[in-house]
């Protein structure tokens, strides 16, 4: 499935926008952060050691965007969820089968974060891509660019998914 994403956001997506995708945090020698290396897109964080290699004082920064990264895929309120998209102008937001993987609670009881990306379609973001599990988002302009502020959430999104 990251195959055929992959190759749509080559033939489709123009510029360098930032993406979003499940971030290593930590775990070391691991397929994450490979939608960034082979689309060349920019992305929050890439791989945690290459980069804390490159960006020696920076370490602590490094690590902390990797935390972010599992906050903003965790999260079920939408609010923390679109003050990390602004904040790092993200455009594009991954959710694949390694995302499904790292950040679906083992507890069915536990509400998932993931519920968000489809709860809020079509009023946040919008589905540009879809194959099997895997889908891309793509954030609408107004809230990255502020023109739209965030409007508190009314109701937190439960295990099933609705508000």
């Amino acid at each position: 499935e990251d195959y055929q994403a992959i190759i749509w956001m080559q033939d489709n997506i123009e510029g360098s926008p930032v993406i979003v995708e499940a971030a290593p945090a930590g775990i070391q020698y691991t397929w994450l952060s490979r939608i960034s290396t082979y689309t060349g897109l920019p992305a929050v964080v890439g791989w945690q050691w290459h980069e804390q290699q490159q960006r020696v004082y920076f370490s602590s920064q490094v690590i902390y965007r990797g935390i972010e990264v599992d906050n903003f895929y965790n999260t079920i309120d939408v609010a923390p969820a679109l003050a990390f998209l602004q904040k790092y102008k993200v455009q594009y937001i991954f959710v694949g089968q390694l995302e499904l993987g790292k950040y679906t609670p083992v507890d069915p009881l536990v509400p998932s974060g993931l519920t968000k990306f489809e709860v809020y379609d079509g009023i946040y973001w919008q589905e540009v891509f879809r194959t099997g599990e895997t889908v891309i988002y793509e954030v609408y302009d107004e809230y990255l660019s502020g023109k739209m502020t965030i409007p508190p959430l009314a109701e937190p999104v439960t295990a099933g998914g609705m508000p």
